[in-house]
């Protein structure tokens, strides 16, 4: 799973502090300090107001916008967190004292479009650096750049879920999951009511790190916050098949099928992720059928003792394949069921079509993986004759597929590779035309 997020620039409002009329000596005194960028006097003059009277809100306010223009001039972005952070205080600090107050006094508005200001200097910094190709390419480990833009963002205002968000796809670019799993998870807490989006991003990122109790935990959230969303049903199979509860996904939607029978998207979900778990078993077998092939090559200059062993281990191993090929077949008549009533309830979708012309041309290939492993010509006769049987069923979902669409290359692709298995040469050269295809190739 490589995927990014949207990453957008903030407009944010400017806080002019130095520009607004006051009668209060303190402000105009640190005013003047900021515009000159003399931070240390700034500093002098709020710590020393603080002194007198430590329940002085606009001193505290002041001194955080002191702190944050003063870390905004400071390199690397990343030695201006400690700034940031002691500035985030004297904010807070503020905003308990106004907060206190009888009336709300009129400096909140401007403390918090402060706030708003440097929060999004620090985040607009961080998304540039993604967004603009000529200064990602500029800048030495972009990402991590970026990054530290981004963090300085969380400690100005940690609670930014959009912040979080883009800090979450930056760690999966970096291929630091566990922490792109953990600047999500905070997504989900600062949010009121997660989309469905916000739900799949998290749990495709659950999947990707094999996290499934987690996967399944989240799925059942989100279908009860979101019921009408088949994909999280479509989520709880895949963490159930991908957790070796297989049974259990099965059951799930099998469940909701007897609830919904007429329902094509169950059907779709079942079809489709038990299949997926057949292709995963299916590059099992196949791997499994190369040591065969190697032992038995072995076998012939062997004798004795170390033939026996090596027989042995032929045994076993074709033991393991048969257990395999059997879950095979009885998976692949699920997902066949399945998306076969998927297309008789949906005739014109192609996508249906098409998933169940490529089930059954993923079953030919396994059925000749077993013809030309087998030993028993009349074993192998059948199986070449039920492969060829197979091809000519995904030829006709195939064929509907591109009837439905027909300016789908895929569907052209896909029927030139059935046809050509078939050898139905004039069929094939024109499936190659349609799609596109080189003929030289």
């Amino acid at each position: 799973m490589k995927s990014t997020k949207i990453l957008f620039l903030i407009l944010a409002p400017l806080a002019l502090f130095w520009a607004c009329e006051t009668a209060d000596p303190l402000v105009d005194d640190v005013q003047v300090d900021l515009f000159t960028g003399n931070y240390d006097a700034a500093l002098e003059t709020v710590n020393t107001a603080l002194a007198t009277d430590s329940a002085n809100y606009v001193a505290h306010m002041y001194k955080g916008i002191v702190l944050s223009s003063q870390a905004w001039e400071m390199d690397p972005p990343s030695s201006r967190q400690p700034v940031y952070e002691e500035a985030r205080a004297s904010f807070d600090t503020a905003k308990s004292l106004m907060q206190e107050q009888p009336e709300t006094p009129a400096e909140l508005e401007e403390l918090n479009n402060s706030i708003v200001s440097f929060w999004a200097d620090e985040y607009n910094a961080g998304v540039s650096i993604q967004n603009d190709d000529s200064l990602f390419n500029a800048t030495e480990n972009p990402y991590e750049a970026s990054l530290e833009h981004l963090q300085n963002a969380t400690i100005i205002n940690p609670d930014s879920a959009m912040t979080f968000q883009v800090i979450s796809s930056t760690y999966f670019q970096l291929d630091r999951v566990e922490e792109a799993i953990s600047s999500y998870e905070k997504v989900m807490d600062l949010l009121d009511k997660p989309t469905p989006e916000d739900y799949e991003y998290l749990n495709s990122l659950y999947l990707y790190n094999n996290q499934y109790e987690e996967a399944i935990q989240l799925s059942q959230e989100g279908r009860e916050m979101y019921p009408e969303e088949s994909m999280f049903v479509r989520f709880l199979a895949d963490a159930y098949i991908q957790s070796g509860e297989r049974d259990q996904a099965i059951s799930l939607v099998e469940q909701l099928i007897e609830q919904e029978p007429n329902n094509p998207q169950y059907r779709r979900v079942l079809g489709t992720q038990v299949y997926q778990s057949v292709e995963r078993i299916s590059n099992d077998v196949s791997d499994l059928y190369e040591e065969l092939f190697e032992l038995r090559q072995a076998a012939r200059n062997q004798r004795g003792q170390e033939l026996e062993q090596t027989q042995a281990e032929i045994e076993e191993l074709q033991s393991e394949i048969d257990s395999k090929e059997q879950e095979i077949d009885e998976l692949t008549g699920i997902a066949i069921r399945e998306m076969s009533r998927v297309v008789e309830l949906e005739p014109d979708s192609e996508s249906a079509n098409f998933i169940l012309g490529i089930i059954y041309q993923n079953r030919a290939a396994n059925l000749f993986e077993r013809r030309n492993n087998t030993t028993d010509n009349q074993e192998a006769d059948n199986f070449d004759e039920s492969a060829k049987e197979n091809l000519r069923e995904a030829m006709t979902y195939y064929e509907s597929a591109a009837e439905i669409n027909p300016e789908n290359p895929e569907n052209w692709q896909s029927l030139f590779q059935v046809y050509t298995a078939l050898g139905m040469e004039e069929k094939a050269e024109e499936a190659m035309q349609k799609a596109g295809m080189d003929n030289s190739n």
